[in-house]
């Protein structure tokens, strides 16, 4: 019989924790580019992982009843997360599951209305765009090979432009954060999605991952792109006068990069371990960038 402290640690990996660090520096880039407040920061960070844990369980809950998580032949295990096994395999029920999802993100909501200037048009724009991307990406978007629109709206530009909302009004230097932050998040539910190419196509989910697979695409290709992508459109806003300058602390990540892009083709799993910490470590530079700037007279 399972005792009450496995049921805790499973409960916990239904949270999927691994993404809190990319939260967290995501609605620090977010915060920091609108004027660096520390308990901003905490509100919009504590908010959004509350709304982003509430849809994970919410993920496993329809994945689930849909039939595409299950013991055998379902979505695999993954190196930073075993998300997907809590309700196939029997360590949490569905009840426990539902009433997870809701509690999450009825915390995360009254925190938003007592906490947040929640009566100002863009931040309940961007409230809505949040939640409709932790509801629409289980219920629609996965299903129908377009995940990656919830991960850039979401994890991207919804996170970056509700912290800055935080501080003063978007604009749009966080909007086009948003989006290249939502770059980086749409590559990594990619790769992601690479080690279900099997199992979810079986399951008639045709997805970019499988366009890839089918093609005989390596995953460094679509890695190279992003960051290529990625760096090409922060000189761009740069350029623009969107971004500070001294948010190209980010190049120091370059070796990183390299490093990733040969490990996602010959040790996929380490590949994307180090992705994951480099998506962390790109937005915690230019935080820190952005930061640096407002102490140092350049």
């Amino acid at each position: 019989m399972q005792g009450l402290g496995f049921k805790v640690r499973v409960w916990i990996m239904g949270l999927r924790p691994f993404t809190y660090p990319w939260v967290a520096v995501n609605t620090l880039l977010g915060v920091s580019l609108a004027g660096f407040d520390p308990v901003a920061w905490l509100k919009a960070f504590t908010i959004v992982a509350l709304i982003l844990s509430g849809a994970h369980f919410f993920n496993s809950w329809i994945d689930y009843v849909r039939g595409l998580d299950k013991p055998v032949g379902g979505s695999k295990p993954k190196p930073y997360t075993a998300g997907s096994q809590i309700l196939p395999q029997g360590w949490l029920s569905l009840r426990t599951v539902q009433l997870s999802t809701f509690a999450l993100w009825g915390l995360g909501f009254a925190l938003a209305l007592a906490f947040t200037p929640w009566w100002r048009l863009d931040v309940l724009a961007f409230m809505a765009l949040g939640m409709l991307c932790a509801v629409g990406y289980s219920l629609w978007l996965k299903a129908r090979g377009f995940g990656e629109v919830a991960l850039f709206l979401g994890h991207g530009v919804a996170t970056v432009c509700y912290s800055y909302a935080m501080v003063k009004p978007v604009d749009l230097t966080a909007v086009a954060t948003g989006s290249l932050l939502g770059f980086w998040a749409a590559t990594l539910y990619t790769l992601d999605q690479w080690q279900d190419v099997e199992t979810d196509f079986a399951a008639r989910v045709k997805n970019i991952a499988y366009l890839m697979f089918s093609a005989n695409m390596k995953p460094s290709e679509l890695w190279y792109f992003t960051v290529t992508g990625s760096y090409t459109l922060q000189f761009g806003f740069i350029l623009l006068r969107l971004l500070p300058a001294e948010t190209l602390l980010t190049l120091l990540m370059l070796p990183v990069a390299h490093v990733i892009g040969m490990m996602l083709d010959y040790r996929f799993e380490k590949g994307i371990l180090l992705m994951l910490l480099a998506m962390w470590l790109y937005a915690l530079l230019a935080s820190l960038g952005v930061l640096l700037a407002g102490y140092i007279p350049i």
